[in-house]
């Protein structure tokens, strides 16, 4: 088979071992090339059927116009057979009908288009003959109707595909849906509760004051090895330093303190807090959740606003972390291009003006990249950062825009504000440290971090890649 992109080493020896699997995973650390080296697996499958087949890929919505863009780089397959769709419910709905009724082409749609009843059941009717599940974490979860309904498609499949960095984040429990989809029951069988029972214990079962359960591997069977054994009769694993010559990953911290007001409210809310959570007798999966609710709160005020009881977002006049982004940009900007990361809305407008305040010392563009983008105005804003010299600055959600995306524009980013996922952090930490990066003698991470606050607290539990959920009852802000 003839490359349009000679493929890196572990790209071919992921295609020779697809030749002799009809479903596989690539569980390749973010920025070593999943996209390429799955259209070379999926070219090969079109080469000895002798045609392109039915072929549906699934992902978030931001990596849609992406995939479509790897095609054109990495094959010669006509683009009139690739069918990017980022299109509103009917009118997505209207072409998903129109291909239905195609024999080939290759369907790129994002998970949250299988929420409609109608999507499903056009692409039911198509019986896709091949699946690529792009961030196939995003399944993990057995009951949820998104990766029920990914099951549902794949059963008409003669070849799946999974593709993640992170296929397990909390627990080895992530990897059963997973491969339920991958290859309907073969590896991990087709019942949940039957797999969790094989390899699992339940660690509050004899705690009479805890109502929830606590699922463990068995210290009595060795859980992670029999996994991994399993998972790798079918799968690959690549790490950046084992196959990349990428510079050096610097992180640094950039430690600011809260103004006079923002302490004062931020003290009062602790309290609040503090209370609520010796009052709480059952530290229950619910009782977590409000925790992190309440903790988000204190997040947003070291951020610089406040969320008053009628709902109403308020800024603090005087926010010592928005000075000290606008100092870091103001050194930065004049050479380098830089990723400012948050995780609020209104983060995004108090960042605005300083950016506009900033312009008229020093000319330059910036774009958002948010979810309240459509599919075309996220491609637009990458497109922008990415190609135009003179567009120094992305103000990007690391829920949205942490996924599946190429930033390496950008020798810095910046950590504005945070939430509490490890799967935001490593995504958006990948988006540009991997390959094409290196044209930067090296890459920069900035932590904007309030010391003696929660803010501190998460940082740390993100940077030893602990899962909040382990902590956020134990901290103590």
């Amino acid at each position: 088979m003839r490359f349009k992109v000679k493929p890196y080493a572990h790209q071919l020896e992921a295609l020779e071992a697809s030749k002799i699997h009809d479903d596989y995973a690539l569980f390749w650390e973010m920025g070593t090339g999943k996209t390429g080296g799955m259209i070379n697996i999926l070219r090969n499958v079109y080469t000895r059927k002798k045609r392109i087949s039915r072929t549906l890929i699934l992902g978030p919505l931001a990596v849609v116009q992406n995939w479509q863009r790897e095609f054109e780089i990495h094959s010669w397959i006509p683009q009139k057979h690739i069918y990017a769709l980022n299109k509103s419910g009917p009118r997505r709905n209207k072409e998903i009908a129109r291909i239905s009724e195609l024999d080939e082409g290759i369907l790129i749609l994002n998970y949250q288009a299988l929420t409609r009843k109608e999507t499903v059941s056009l692409l039911l009717k198509w019986k896709p003959e091949v699946l690529v599940c792009d961030e196939s974490h995003m399944l993990k979860n057995p009951q949820s109707k998104t990766s029920k309904t990914v099951y549902k498609l794949s059963l008409s499949c003669a070849h799946r595909y999974i593709l993640t960095g992170t296929p397990i984040l909390n627990s080895e429990l992530d990897i059963f849906q997973q491969y339920k989809i991958l290859d309907d029951g073969d590896t991990f069988g087709r019942t949940f509760n039957m797999f969790r029972s094989n390899y699992f214990i339940n660690d509050n079962a004899s705690n009479p004051h805890v109502s929830w359960p606590k699922w463990i591997p068995n210290p009595y069977k060795e859980v992670q090895k029999d996994i991994s054994r399993l998972m790798y009769r079918k799968a690959s694993r690549v790490k950046k330093e084992e196959c990349l010559d990428l510079p050096p990953f610097i992180k640094q911290t950039y430690e600011v303190q809260m103004s006079t007001v923002q302490a004062k409210a931020y003290e009062e809310m602790k309290k609040d807090y503090i209370t609520w959570i010796e009052s709480v007798k059952e530290k229950t999966p619910v009782v977590a959740q409000l925790a992190v609710t309440r903790l988000l709160r204190l997040q947003q005020i070291v951020s610089g606003f406040v969320k008053t009881e009628t709902g109403q977002e308020v800024n603090f006049d005087k926010n010592p972390r928005l000075d000290a982004l606008e100092e870091l940009l103001e050194g930065l900007i004049k050479h380098d291009k830089v990723i400012i990361w948050c995780s609020f809305k209104n983060d995004y407008k108090i960042i605005e003006k300083m950016l506009n305040k900033l312009q008229k010392k020093d000319l330059f563009g910036y774009v958002f990249l948010t979810g309240d983008q459509n599919g075309f105005e996220k491609q637009q804003s990458i497109d922008c950062f990415q190609q135009h010299a003179q567009c120094k600055v992305i103000v990007a959600n690391r829920a949205s825009g942490g996924v599946g995306i190429n930033l390496t524009a950008a020798r810095y980013s910046i950590v504005y504000s945070r939430d509490f996922s490890l799967a935001n952090e490593l995504q958006s930490e990948a988006r540009n440290y991997r390959g094409g990066s290196e044209i930067h003698s090296n890459i920069v991470k900035i932590d904007l971090v309030t010391p003696g606050t929660v803010d501190a607290q998460v940082l740390d539990a993100l940077s030893n890649k602990q899962k909040i959920s382990d902590v956020i009852l134990d901290i103590r802000p």
